[in-house]
């Protein structure tokens, strides 16, 4: 039994261990066996979506709801899809109430000096909290609501352009500061520790690739542009279009629609502009003229593979009477490039699907841009669990006085031990992410011949493999082909402008 004096030590550690380990802890370990695993098969996701929404609660509440609600849209469920996304929403509006969210973390990020960051609320980036909206858009276009659609791509839309606006707001300040000499959590770290973080930030950079920030997604912008179509607002779609065309320069499906609207829209210099910048989509005709008579507009959005997933990184880091760690997430494991895909529709050329974004990058980006708070964070949790470690070690100068004679300095080498086993038990990273997300988004569009009033697109991979999928077909109408393929197992919806 421990002696008496070291219950005041003891029994707040012990409690926060345990408060630690009670934290949601099996990101990315239980997901991937309880929803990945299943859904890579595709078995059925219902008991996932179960397992998931029972833990809809607490400082993961966002996390979880926002996988429950991607799961149980996979296999068409849009109503219980839609109350998940409610709640995830709802949570994170509770978090922008700015006093009582600073209060309530500011008491966890205390928690977390003791024991780890996944002691603190899990709040989305702004990517994760835009594609919450992009996916509630389709579960309301699901029940052929496009104006809760509408009220969706609204949001998403709103979520980046304040993310925007918090970055360029940053921006002016770190520079009006001048803060090259801005404080570095690491200044009086050893070459090695450093080195080690500098290729932490290396591996991301090199996963984020061409994205320019963590928050601007092709991805919801061009669906945002497709479901003001449906709506017949031409000028917010042609505004969205443009937004996904700067990000994705490449898509041939941006360009061609960013040019038939401004020939509608009468956009004269943009017109000139983008015809010099696309000049293989110069010739597209303007939006409802004759070449579109008796066609229907189909979308197709690919989504594949499973977004990155995060991974520890343990460096040990000296600290005043001894060494420490800190223990900082990382994206080590880049998923497999997009494939090249290729759809074909009767009495329609054959289109190429490009890229729109990569949602791995994004996520790269939005841990390098809190990487520095992480570091911190990490410093600070490492220096206040060497102070108790060294309080420990020197209880009454080695010695413990009590009932009446003096015992030798067991007690303290007891509180060494309980300590150090803890400082290594507790020091994890967080890990938490949102993972039933798709890796890529592709998409592509064709104009098919819809006399018939059905079709069937038809998606080839170039290694091989494809997918035939029937679509119902409208003149003058848009059908959204939306399919996700994780590993060989294929969602798809097709939603019809109503």
């Amino acid at each position: 039994m421990l002696p008496r004096t070291l219950h005041p030590i003891a029994a707040p550690l012990a409690a926060a261990l345990l408060a630690g380990c009670g934290t949601f802890s099996h990101y990315p370990t239980g997901v991937n066996q309880v929803v990945l695993g299943p859904m890579d098969r595709g078995e059925d996701l219902r008991p996932a979506t179960a397992e998931l929404v029972s833990r809809i609660q607490g400082r993961d509440e966002v996390l979880f709801a926002s996988e429950a609600g991607r799961t149980a849209q996979l296999y068409g469920d849009y109503a219980a899809s839609r109350d998940a996304f409610d709640k995830a929403i709802a949570r994170t509006a509770a978090q922008g109430d700015e006093a009582v969210f600073a209060a309530r973390v500011a008491a966890q990020q205390a928690s977390a000096v003791l024991v780890n960051d996944k002691a603190i609320e899990y709040r989305a980036p702004a990517y994760e909290q835009a594609l919450v909206h992009h996916y509630q858009a389709l579960n309301y276009l699901g029940s052929r609501d496009l104006d809760g659609a509408g009220v969706e791509i609204r949001r998403a839309n709103r979520v980046q352009e304040e993310a925007l606006r918090q970055h360029d707001a940053e921006v002016a300040k770190a520079a009006s500061r001048n803060d090259s000499s801005a404080s570095d959590p690491l200044a009086d770290a050893p070459s090695e520790t450093r080195t080690a973080v500098s290729k932490a930030y290396a591996g991301l950079d090199e996963l984020a690739g061409q994205a320019k920030n963590s928050f601007l997604n092709a991805a919801v912008f061009f669906l945002s542009a497709v479901v003001w179509e449906m709506r017949g607002e031409a000028n917010d779609a042609y505004i969205d279009y443009k937004r996904a065309l700067e990000l994705a320069p490449s898509t041939p499906a941006l360009q061609t629609s960013a040019i038939r609207l401004a020939k509608r829209l009468g956009m004269r210099e943009d017109l000139a502009d983008l015809s010099r910048r696309f000049p293989d989509a110069a010739s597209t005709p303007a939006a409802g003229t004759e070449a579109y008579a008796g066609k229907a507009h189909l979308v197709v959005m690919v989504e594949e593979g499973h977004v990155a997933q995060k991974a520890d990184l343990y460096i040990p880091f000296p600290v005043s009477g001894g060494l420490g760690a800190i223990n900082i997430p990382v994206y080590g494991k880049c998923p497999s490039p997009a494939g090249r895909i290729t759809l074909h529709v009767p009495g329609a050329p054959d289109a190429p699907l490009a890229p729109l974004c990569r949602i791995s990058s994004l996520a790269a980006r939005a841990l390098s841009e809190r990487m520095p708070g992480i570091l911190a964070r990490q410093i600070a949790r490492a220096v206040a669990k060497s102070a108790a470690l060294g309080a420990a070690g020197n209880i009454d100068g080695g010695h413990y006085h009590g009932h009446g004679h003096d015992q030798h300095s067991g007690g303290a080498d007891a509180a060494v031990l309980l300590l150090s086993l803890y400082n290594v038990a507790s020091e994890q990273a967080d890990l938490r992410s949102w993972l039933t997300l798709p890796d890529t988004i592709q998409a592509a569009e064709a104009w098919p011949d819809a006399s018939s009033g059905t079709a069937t697109a038809s998606l080839r991979w170039a290694g091989g493999g494809g997918i035939d999928l029937p679509v119902t077909l409208a003149p003058g109408k848009t059908t959204l082909l939306y399919v996700t393929r994780a590993d060989w197992a294929f969602y798809s919806h097709a939603f019809v402008q109503p």
